[in-house]
């Protein structure tokens, strides 16, 4: 089969087109950048296998008239809508890379005769939804049930496996010394492998004749935020079982400070939806596609957490605390430098390395006003890269001059300038925790 994929660089995508790849399907992937999209690959491991992927550049918050896919369509025989997004931006909105870009596709789909399209919607994209991530989901679903196309809809609960970035959260909580649920943690969930997605959806393609139906696919049973948060922690070796019960509306409150930082993937929304509970009937999933879906227990069992996974878990909290401290340090310094060290004493050191009037001055503002800056850049999450390497040249430049012209200052008991080698380290962390 000729299969056409949107969202294939997703968390999804990714192990879908790695699995209908070894099935012997011919995959055109269709991502928002073609040129990065092979090095982003992590399922696929050989270069003969990546060799043979067609991609095509869209854009999920353009592409919104069938004229956009009709092109794309020549000689495809299935199309898999997987592109999705947990979280909006600026740039990516629910309605249209959920509703406005997939109802275009399956038009497209219908007019050239597309033999079969499979949408990857949601669990909870149903009548009783609420949140704008369900219910964008729930309008593309319900108009391609109108068309005229041999169409199936697939509905996750939420997906767990390498890279999962739901799973990768509560597996970071998890980590804390004491891990906060909301109320008394007994929301449900019927997590499912993504092996078990990629196996279902797969069987479909390869000519499962079931067509027109709605499937939840979850897991074998559900379980609760408390035991599965339990089950993580001992599945990280750790000894401390601590919760604490956090009431839903100061969750709901902190999560409304939380989905203004970048990369965060909680917001209000999305714990509105963990109350709400995630689950669903097995019973069909079973019956259509001749398997038990893996338990969470026994995935756990069959992959003991590495050392790696330990410090994973444990450093991906802390790395916006290490960013906002390394900018608390420059902005901190900064307006210090600016307001409120008496401008005479600046001067005096700025002498003592050879920077007299009217350069001091100049020098004085000049170097106040670039710790604001790099403060606030490291604070935004600004070319993390650029930005590091910017901090740790000003950083060694400055503790040079002072190594050269005031020696002394080595010898301070309160360390002014020994601080520099954590603090060159920190940025050092920050830059590699960075790097995706």
């Amino acid at each position: 089969m000729h299969i056409l994929m949107t969202g294939a660089n997703g968390f999804i995508g990714q192990h879908l087109v790695s699995t209908l790849m070894e099935q012997g399907h011919q995959i055109t992937a269709c991502v928002r950048n073609t040129s990065t999209y092979i090095s982003n690959i992590e399922t696929i491991e050989t270069i003969e296998t990546i060799e043979t992927i067609e991609t095509i550049e869209c854009n999920y918050n353009k592409d919104i008239h069938i004229k956009d896919w009709i092109p794309r369509l020549k000689n495809i025989d299935v199309v898999v809508n997987a592109v999705g997004i947990i979280k909006e931006t600026k740039i990516q909105k629910f309605s249209l890379v959920h509703r406005d870009t997939p109802i275009a596709l399956f038009k497209a789909c219908e007019k050239v005769g597309i033999k079969k399209v499979i949408q990857i919607s949601a669990l909870g994209a149903d009548d009783s939804a609420f949140s704008q991530y369900h219910l964008s989901k729930k309008s593309a679903d319900d108009f391609l049930k109108t068309l005229d196309l041999d169409w199936i809809i697939v509905m996750p609960s939420i997906v767990y496996g390498p890279n999962a970035k739901s799973m990768s959260l509560f597996i970071e909580m998890a980590a804390l010394p004491v891990t906060p649920v909301i109320d008394a943690g007994e929301q449900n969930i019927q997590p499912i492998h993504i092996n078990d997605v990629c196996t279902a959806i797969s069987k479909i393609i390869s000519g499962n004749p079931i067509t027109k139906k709605s499937i939840a696919l979850v897991g074998p049973t559900p379980i609760t935020m408390k035991e599965l948060t339990l089950k993580l922690k001992e599945w990280l070796g750790l000894t401390t079982n601590k919760l604490i019960n956090i009431p839903r509306k100061i969750a709901i409150t902190l999560a409304r400070f939380a989905q203004i930082m970048p990369n965060n993937i909680i917001s209000t929304e999305s714990i509105k939806m963990l109350i709400k509970g995630n689950t669903g009937d097995v019973t069909l999933f079973t019956s259509v596609f001749g398997f038990i879906p893996i338990s969470l227990e026994q995935s756990l069992r069959q992959s003991p957490a590495r050392q790696a996974d330990r410090w994973h878990a444990k450093l991906t909290l802390l790395r916006p605390l290490l960013k906002f401290s390394i900018a608390f340090i420059w902005i901190y310094t900064g307006i210090i430098s600016l307001f409120v060290y008496p401008i005479e004493s600046s001067f005096h050191l700025l002498y003592q390395v050879g920077i007299t009037h009217p350069l001091n001055l100049i020098a004085l503002y000049t170097m106040g006003i670039v710790d604001l800056i790099i403060g606030f850049t490291v604070l935004l999450n600004y070319h993390v890269k650029m930005i590091g390497s910017i901090q740790i040249i000003l950083i060694l430049g400055y503790t040079t001059l002072i190594s050269i012209f005031l020696a002394e200052q080595w010898i301070h008991p309160f360390g002014p300038i020994s601080k520099n080698i954590p603090l060159i380290i920190s940025i050092l962390i920050m830059i590699s925790l960075e790097d995706k």
